[in-house]
């Protein structure tokens, strides 16, 4: 912890080296299902999808409280986030900084299951090309689907942001920490003798960011630095630390083509427990492409060099092509597809990500995406109502993580990897369908459906669900009343039992949430949110139920 301290302190110095500037969103996601990116556990409205073209359609969103989808890690609760930075980084005909009005926000929530909810998110501009921000956020039951307190959760986090903006140089760096606790209350009968205490699982973590990158876009070259520590303990003296290093630099060569190199570095020190040893691992990664855009075509043609390490004495260097192409057809429809291969560094961090109830593992392996395809059509009407893409994707995996009971403790879980000399082949059909009937009226669907094979052979991957479907709504129906209706349905969902060790089907799933914001003023909103209304105790991973019918009354305040 010290040592994150100390590098947040660093980065907050270099502020006095770099022209003041603020803050952009970076979507830089690997598309390996049910791995760290791909995000497991969460609702397939969170997936990652290629970015969508808007072609030069706006969208008008509601200001001040705006509404977010529920988070499904562990029950149907409404997940909250801090407001997205503005983008702060300019061009060469629009300097446009902070000072929008009502950027600062306020909220409280109860609910039933002793649901308490709380976020303050606050900024300072002192000038126009400096922000400082505190974000602070609450999320707890005091009570769960299993025997009450023996199924309750929490998690708190605060987070301070500095971004600055100047004519040359942009500049962000942040500082977090986060407390989160959970139950292992998946058994099928809770003893009488166990204590609630005896089934915590409670975590810290400490995070600090810094990145540099070129205050122009327009600019003939184009660079960004950045470097992020990382360290999760837990009272069993579990110790995790990873510091990851990105580069990115960019050169003109003509008006269409460009040269990108784009270099990673992870370093990760691993102690599962005060009795086993500190275990290094590192991971470096150099993709050197030549990048080509014109009107109709977007084309990215390169390499891609991993080379990773967890063992001092073993360095395994892979190779993979990377082709990425997007073709306008026409003005309204885009061809897209690519081949490509990376490896993707895990840990213990991204696990708990996914599944709150891991055991803390001996052994972690990376994730080698040794080959990968794919290809589709995305688009958007003359009308800008419907826009849409759909895609097929087809991946072979080395030592791909599934989540599976132990068998010793089945109330925990295990990583266990698949796909050795004979890989796992993966296949992902996905689509997308938004209607925006209006600026007050959108309407989306989105669809994923996995494929798992191992030797030709189909197999059920243990928590995964073959085939998932989403419908999410928003319609303002006056100035002052917004609802948000949405549906979620799973099929094909299998767990691993660990005792006999034999595939059970576990039930479909039916998530149907309603929510509603009634705003008092322009800046002062009420908002109700019900969740699972079907109150069904379904089940995402084996044995933990996740809470019925919930609802979360909240009063938000932007100032």
């Amino acid at each position: 912890m010290k040592q994150i301290i100390l590098l947040f302190i660093g980065l907050v110095g270099l502020l006095n080296l770099s022209y003041a500037q603020e803050s952009r969103i970076d979507r830089t996601t690997i598309t390996i299902p049910n791995t760290t990116r791909a995000v497991m556990n969460l609702k397939v409205t969170d997936r990652s999808y290629l970015p969508m073209k808007s072609f030069g359609q706006t969208v008008t969103t509601p200001r001040v409280i705006k509404l977010k989808e529920s988070a499904w890690a562990i029950d149907s609760l409404p997940k909250i986030e801090a407001p997205a930075p503005q983008e702060m980084r300019t061009d060469e005909n629009n300097k446009t900084a902070y000072g929008e009005k009502f950027k600062n926000a306020i909220l409280f929530g109860v609910g039933n299951y002793g649901h308490s909810l709380f976020d303050f998110n606050a900024s300072q501009s002192a000038k126009e090309n400096k922000f400082l921000g505190l974000y602070l956020h609450h999320d707890a039951n005091q009570f769960g689907p299993v025997m009450s307190d023996y199924s309750a959760r929490s998690q708190n986090l605060a987070r301070l942001e500095s971004r600055s903006l100047g004519r040359v140089n942009y500049w962000e760096s942040t500082l977090e920490y986060k407390m989160f606790s959970n139950y292992y209350y998946g058994l099928a009968e809770i003893p009488s003798y166990v204590k609630a205490s005896d089934l915590l699982a409670s975590y810290t973590q400490m995070s600090a960011k810094g990145k540099l990158s070129s205050a122009k876009k327009s600019a003939t070259t184009d660079y960004e630095l950045s470097i992020q520590a990382d360290q999760l303990t837990n009272p069993l003296e579990l110790n995790e630390r990873i510091i990851q290093g990105h580069g990115m630099y960019a050169h003109a060569m003509s008006e269409k083509l460009r040269f990108k190199l784009v270099g990673d570095y992870i370093y990760s020190e691993y102690i599962p427990n005060a009795t086993l040893q500190k275990w290094n691992r590192n991971l470096y990664r150099l993709n050197p492409h030549l990048a080509y855009k014109s009107s109709r075509v977007s084309l990215n043609a390169g390499f891609m060099f991993v080379t990773e390490s967890d063992d001092p004495l073993v360095e395994k260097t892979s190779v993979f092509p990377m082709l990425q192409l997007d073709f306008g057809a026409s003005d309204y429809i885009h061809l897209f597809g690519g081949v490509g291969g990376d490896v993707q560094f895990n840990s213990f961090q991204s696990y708990l990500k996914q599944n709150p109830w891991m055991r803390v593992p001996s052994q972690l392996k990376n994730t080698n995406q040794v080959g990968h395809v794919y290809g589709g059509i995305k688009g958007i009407g003359g009308n800008k109502v419907v826009d849409f893409e759909a895609q097929y994707d087809y991946a072979e995996y080395s030592d791909l993580p599934f989540f599976v009971n132990a068998v010793t403790s089945p109330n925990k879980f295990d990583v266990q990897y698949r796909g050795g000399l004979e890989k796992i082949q993966v296949t992902t059909i996905s689509g997308i369908l938004n209607l925006n009937f209006t600026s007050q009226f959108t309407s989306s669907f989105k669809f994923n459906h996995l494929i798992y094979e191992l030797l030709g052979v189909k197999f059920h991957a243990p928590h995964v669900p073959a085939t998932s479907l989403s419908w999410i709504n928003s319609w303002r129906i006056s100035p002052k009343i917004l609802i948000a209706p949405d549906v979620y349905w799973m099929r094909s969902l299998y767990a691993l039992e660990p005792v006999k060790n034999q595939l059970i089907q576990m039930d479909d799933i039916l998530d149907v949430n309603f929510k509603i914001n009634y705003f008092i003023k322009r800046n002062l909103n009420i908002g109700l949110s019900g969740n699972n209304l079907l109150g069904k105790n379904y089940q995402k991973y084996y044995q933990y139920q996740v809470q019925g019918l919930n609802a979360t009354l909240s009063l938000a305040y932007s100032f």
